[in-house]
This record gives structure tokens, C-alpha cells and sequence, in this order.
């Protein structure tokens, strides 16, 4: 997931307080499922932040509630308790509608499944949710072209997703071979070259030497927040 800084906001100044700005705050933060003895507590009193501009990896063992928080983090699901802030906008408050502007405008998405519109073509998929953004038809269009383009598939623009191949549509890295994760890599870590703040979950341990910060959680807990990948390795 990538978040965008708010537009107009100064770009960071090496050795400025602005390098340390949150963009995400979570305080006592808690998503639980049911009810009574049958309730879970996926996520359980997380407070953490996430400064503009840091390339994370949220890590866990499977139930460790890793899945929930991105789900919170990226305004896909509401917390039970707690306060989310998003670039200084407290999200927990706001209704479907707003939140659904917030996911558009704000927050970029790479999902463990496809998550395309099987009857529309690459370039539908990509020019849809920039129609939703209000972005003229001409504009959105040629946006499309060059992002789709950037990702090397300027020549697939009228293939639908079953015309694809896993390592065209899949997730980040869990089915591609080398060569196709290693390209993944690297969009990833262009993109944090442009100030982008990048959270990543679930992936394998070849994402150590792309993230700056690992966010380590068990039980639905928070266990580490700002752990060095460096020291991690060893």
C-alpha cells in the first residue's frame, strides 16, 4: 500500500523536522469480530505511527492480525475502538462515502488477488477509479497509458485480466518467478524514490533489503514498531 502526502504539502528537506511528519497514527486502535466469549481480537489497543516518507513491512506469523491492520490502514475496514489519523484527517470518523474519496485519493493498492473487473480491459480497470476521481476523460486516459506503460504493459491495453498472466495481475511476489518479483522490487522501490510512504504485508524475506522500517505483530499486537531490517538479517 502507498500513501500519498496531501497535495501542495513543501516535499521533505534532508535533515528537516519535516522528514519525521506522521501520515499515519493509530491511537488505541482495536478491531474485534463477534461478540462475548465468541469474540476475537484481531487487532488489540495499537498505537503506531508511520512517518511521511518510510517504506514499512508489517511482519507476523498467520492469525497475528497483520491482515486487519493493513485493512484499517487502508480504510477497507473501521475499527471497534480507537482513532485513526491519515495525513492529519481523522479517518475513524468519517462515513462510507468519505472514506471511499480517502481510498481514491489517497491511498494506493496492491491486493493479494487480482481485484479486476473481469469484463473490462487492463486500461478500463486502470482509467475506472480515475473516473471516480473526477479526472477529465482525456486525462485519465492518457494517465492510464503511461502508468499502464511503466509497468511494461503498454502492448496488453485490451486484454482483460483472464488474458493476463499471474505475473501481470497476481500479488506482489507470492507466485512470480524471480526475474518478475525482482521487477515488482523495483516499481516498489521507484516509487519510494518519489517520496511515497510504502506498507507492505505478508511478503518474503527478499523485502528486508527494499524497507527502511519492520512492524512486527503477534496476538493482534504491535510487538515492535520501528525495527532495523539490518539488524533483523543478522
Amino acid at each position: 500500500m502507498a500513501v500519498e502526502q496531501q497535495p501542495g504539502a513543501d516535499p521533505p528537506i534532508q535533515g528537516s523536522a519535516v522528514l519525521t511528519r506522521e501520515i499515519v497514527t493509530l491511537e488505541n486502535i482495536s478491531r474485534v469480530f463477534g461478540r462475548g466469549e465468541a469474540a476475537v481480537r484481531a487487532c488489540d489497543r495499537i498505537n503506531l505511527s508511520v512517518n511521511q516518507g518510510e517504506y514499512c513491512a508489517i511482519m507476523g506469523q498467520s492469525g497475528s492480525g497483520k491482515s486487519s491492520l493493513m485493512n484499517l490502514i487502508g480504510c477497507l475496514d473501521r475499527p471497534s475502538h480507537g482513532r485513526y489519523w491519515i495525513d492529519g484527517v481523522d479517518v475513524s470518523r468519517l462515513n462510507p462515502t468519505q472514506l471511499a474519496r480517502v481510498r481514491n485519493r489517497k491511498i494506493g493498492f496492491v491486493f493479494q488477488r487480482y481485484e479486476l473487473l473481469p469484463n473490462l480491459t487492463a486500461l478500463d480497470n486502470v482509467i475506472l477509479p480515475l473516473m471516480y476521481a473526477g479526472l477529465t476523460p482525456g486525462l485519465r486516459r492518457r494517465r492510464a497509458i503511461a502508468a499502464l506503460r511503466y509497468l511494461g504493459l503498454g502492448h496488453r491495453l485490451d486484454r482483460r485480466p483472464s488474458q493476463l498472466s499471474g505475473g501481470h495481475a497476481d500479488e506482489p511476489t507470492g507466485a512470480l518467478d524471480s526475474q518478475s518479483a525482482n521487477e515488482v522490487l523495483e516499481i516498489f522501490r521507484a516509487l519510494h524514490q518519489q517520496n511515497m510512504t510504502m506498507i507492505v504485508v505478508t511478503m518474503p524475506w527478499r523485502w528486508l533489503a527494499t524497507v527502511n522500517v519492520i512492524i512486527t505483530m503477534a496476538d493482534g499486537q504491535v510487538t515492535h514498531t520501528h525495527l532495523n531490517p539490518a539488524l533483523v538479517e543478522e
